[in-house]
């Protein structure tokens, strides 16, 4: 399978969250398998062995992300909550100077674990409102606007390309 990852959310819990596109004529999901989940977690860094996954998992999995991307683009319902405290609950969280952080790196749910308490330090901090969804057509994404507001396009030398491109066409050709 084709390297479908993303990294230009600005946050690890957001790249997650772009492993679906749903601006495609058929929404695309890039976990389609235990085994993508698992290269997705190694090519993020939160694991080096994974560890078995199944197919319970992986839905859990996909639960979580759609969680945390319903949380970062619409008002916080009770489903989602719930799913990010389900995860927050999981007993190898430890406070740490009274921050809730994780007990030892391990396997696949731990590095689900990380990618909650990723998602809450960005939904419960200053970065939240910055939280943009691409315009483009085929596109969807989501990322952080550290730009101060002018960030438009996930990537410029993609959508904002194609975007540019666009309208250089339409503006070039005659009427």
């Amino acid at each position: 399978m084709k390297n479908e990852w993303v990294w230009y959310g600005g946050a690890t819990s957001v790249d997650f969250v772009n492993t679906r596109r749903r601006r495609h004529a058929d929404p695309v999901d890039y976990l389609g398998s235990p085994e993508d989940l698992a290269r997705w977690l190694r090519a993020a860094k939160l694991s080096e062995d994974p560890g078995p996954i199944d197919g319970e998992l992986l839905t859990q999995a996909r639960e979580l992300r759609d969680a945390i991307d319903a949380l970062l683009t619409g008002p916080a319902t009770q489903p989602s909550i719930a799913t990010l405290n389900a995860w927050l609950a999981a007993p190898r969280l430890e406070l740490q100077d009274g921050v809730p952080a994780l007990a030892e790196p391990g396997d696949a749910r731990h590095a689900l674990q990380r990618l909650t308490l990723d998602a809450v330090h960005l939904l419960t901090g200053p970065d939240r409102d910055r939280v943009r969804i691409c315009p483009g057509p085929k596109c969807g994404g989501r990322f952080l606007d550290r730009s101060g507001g002018r960030r438009r396009w996930c990537s410029m030398a993609v959508c904002g390309n194609r975007a540019k491109a666009a309208k250089h066409r339409a503006t070039a050709l005659p009427g």
